[in-house]
């Protein structure tokens, strides 16, 4: 479809609203995507729908999800499961936050506690599970309050109901910055690299679409490159507006700790290593079953012809 500039208009979702996708805003609101020719209509995937039936319903061209999506359908015998063109982030982007200060904190300090993980979504229980198993950790001593939105369990959370909470930024520093919080570990030091988001498509719009998507994957790349580059007070003015009530201190210090970790890919490529530890860590949870590979889901050639024109 085509705008009435000329430029080619490109439906664009990310599955939840937090800094954790920080490289989306800025290929946005930084123009690296309508340099490309691409006028995006962006929004986040409404609460109670999925990124993978708006896919196959035709609703969004291209969504920011995770490859467990597309390894469970294929459990599931769905052969036209989604296909992966870009990685957004190489680290899980969450926070084990504490109520009570964490100076010495161990990861055994989390047994016989109450903790509220992440209840919108399973795979960033599946990697914190994998971590605290990794670390010797009882998870069967663990209490969890399992289900919750991310504003009831943070509401639970500042109530006193729990001793730990899940969360990314902002919401963590923003708990810290209340001093609601404490941050015990980010759970993406102690898993190193894992493809924990990327975007898809329908192989039927990849079929049909190469050079759109080849566009898109050309001007993410320049918004990855940017980031890499950009100092962490240069991030949040260009992105300030996708948080209009959080203060430019807390994310600040959320694109600064993002930074530091490796959160954010520094090019669309996603490495097969990357996939085997996502795809292992869910088999170890229960998530998924088959040993699916690579190549079945993810399509490199986008990423590798985007850094060779890089």
């Amino acid at each position: 479809m085509t705008s009435s500039g000329g430029n080619t208009r490109l439906r664009l979702m990310e599955v939840f609203h937090n800094q954790f996708y920080t490289p989306i805003h800025v290929a946005v609101a930084g123009g690296f995507l309508y340099r490309e020719g691409l006028d995006v209509l962006f929004s986040t995937v409404p609460s109670g729908q999925t990124a993978g039936a708006l896919l196959r319903d035709g609703k969004v061209d291209i969504v920011q999800t995770g490859l467990s999506r597309s390894l469970m359908e294929l459990d599931e015998g769905y052969e036209e499961a989604a296909l992966h063109v870009a990685e957004v982030n190489q680290r899980d982007g969450f926070y084990l936050v504490s109520r009570e200060p964490t100076d010495g904190w161990t990861w055994k300090d989390i047994e016989g506690a109450t903790f509220i993980p992440v209840g919108f979504t399973p795979v960033p229980w599946m990697s914190l599970r994998f971590a605290l198993k990794s670390n010797g950790v009882d998870i069967e001593s663990i209490k969890l309050i399992e289900g919750l939105s991310a504003q009831e369990a943070l509401e639970r959370f500042r109530n006193g109901e729990a001793d730990y909470i899940q969360m990314p930024n902002p919401q963590a520093q923003q708990l810290v910055q209340d001093g609601a919080g404490h941050v015990a570990v980010a759970i993406g030091d102690a898993l190193g690299y894992i493809c924990y988001s990327s975007f898809a498509v329908t192989p039927k719009y990849l079929d049909s679409n190469t050079d759109v998507i080849q566009r898109f994957v050309n001007g993410f790349f320049n918004a990855q490159k940017w980031l890499a580059a950009s100092e962490a007070s240069e991030v949040v003015e260009a992105v300030a507006s996708f948080f209009p009530e959080t203060s430019s201190d807390v994310l600040e210090r959320g694109v600064r700790l993002y930074k530091e970790q490796h959160t954010w890919a520094t090019d669309p490529l996603i490495g097969e290593d990357g996939f085997t530890t996502l795809r292992d860590v869910l088999i170890d949870g229960g998530l998924v079953k088959g040993s699916h590979a690579y190549e079945r889901l993810v399509r490199p050639e986008f990423a590798r012809k985007a850094m060779q024109q890089g």
